[in-house]
């Protein structure tokens, strides 16, 4: 089954995705501290984000598939070639695709107006 969601919990839940991005490069810098991957801490906090990500983009942006694939690509391609995990780098490069993709999501085109629920007086 899918949700519908309006543009305005789109752009609410995109910019959840981007602060839980953001919040996940910070841990792993403190945690890691000079480290290149994320720490593990994060690895499924990375992955969530990144599926809700996808499925946003395709699902409730018009015209967001092309940007889903570009997320899922960098994701795919940002693991550390020895030990698997995702890289910095890689996180990096998927909050450097939403920011361009950020004019798609404000170009949404905003539903008709709906009219209030109707005046209901007693008596």
């Amino acid at each position: 089954m899918r949700i519908t969601f309006t543009p305005g919990q789109v752009v609410m839940l995109i910019g959840r995705a981007e602060r839980q991005l953001e919040q996940i490069v910070a841990e792993s810098i403190r945690e890691v501290g000079t480290g290149r991957n994320i720490a593990r801490s994060a690895h499924h906090a990375l992955h969530e984000t990144v599926v809700t990500l996808t499925r946003l983009y395709r699902e409730q942006v018009p015209d967001g598939a092309p940007v889903a694939t570009r997320i899922a690509r960098a994701y795919a391609k940002g693991a550390d070639a020895r030990s698997g995990a995702p890289t910095l780098a890689c996180v990096r490069t998927i909050l450097t695709i939403m920011g361009e993709a950020r004019a798609l999501v404000a170009l949404a085109p905003q539903p008709e107006a709906r009219h209030g629920p109707a005046n209901m007086t007693i008596g």
